[in-house]
């Protein structure tokens, strides 16, 4: 199963990913960007949204 992952030192925190998301599945706290799993459908809207490329929907295993 794929999920999401995040390049934290690409992040420049902007939040456009959290308002792009439909599910809720990202929040933008004190300590940076935390992905809901069990949120998270892998629409991919985040990945492409991202303009610093941060997010990616990679392989779990």
């Amino acid at each position: 199963m794929d999920k999401l992952s995040l390049k934290m030192d690409l992040c420049g925190e902007c939040g456009g990913c959290v308002a792009i998301c439909a599910f809720e599945a990202l929040d933008l706290e004190s300590q940076g960007l935390r992905i809901k799993e069990e949120l998270c459908i892998r629409c991919n809207d985040c990945v492409v949204f991202c303009p610093s490329g941060a997010l990616e929907i990679t392989d779990k295993e």
